[in-house]
């Protein structure tokens, strides 16, 4: 849940950072009271660069403000997405474990989260950023693996055509026992 980013749009009060952080945290704090009875989780989807940044990166998603009301944060750790890099990193496509474990580590020193609280979204589709590589077992692996050594609480694959294949997971005989889709 975020505000849009796109620029000239018109609302009914001023926006600003405050208002913003406000918006979001408050109705995530009210659907969390409101679900509490029903014994179920709570959890956002946040852009990657909320686990760096330290405003609201203009959408009203800022770490500390989250975090109360979830029980589980989900960056989306796109490398694409990562315009800019982290630092030490300025093509993250070309490092994507770095990209993915900075990233959760960050928000955990941040926070004071457990890594079991954060499952991110991680790439499974081809760069539209740098150079335009395929995501392939090479990068899926390299994220999958970046998780699994922070100690998230799992992961999840994102690919805009939702066109999956069993690239870059553990199968039987390489140390996990899973059904993949043929």
């Amino acid at each position: 849940m975020r505000f849009p980013d796109a620029k000239g749009l018109k609302f009914s009060q001023a926006v600003t950072i405050t208002s913003r952080l406000a918006a979001i945290s408050g109705f995530l704090g009210e659907a969390r009271k409101r679900l509490t009875p029903y014994n179920v989780f709570v959890a956002a989807d946040i852009f990657g660069y909320v686990m760096w940044n330290l405003d609201d990166t203009h959408i009203g998603q800022r770490l500390e403000e989250i975090e109360p009301a979830v029980d589980y944060i989900s960056p989306m750790l796109y490398p694409s997405c990562f315009q800019f890099g982290i630092p030490g990193y300025r093509n993250p496509v070309a490092n994507p474990h770095k990209i993915v474990y900075l990233s959760l580590e960050n928000g955990t020193e941040r926070t004071g989260m457990a890594p079991i609280r954060f499952r991110p979204w991680l790439q499974a589709f081809r760069d539209y950023a740098f150079d335009h590589r395929e995501f392939t077992e090479k990068e899926i692996s390299a994220q999958i693996s970046a998780a699994d050594e922070f100690g998230s609480d799992g992961w999840m694959l994102w690919n805009p055509r939702n066109s999956y294949s069993g690239a870059g997971l553990k199968t039987e005989g390489k140390g996990c026992k899973q059904d993949l889709p043929q």
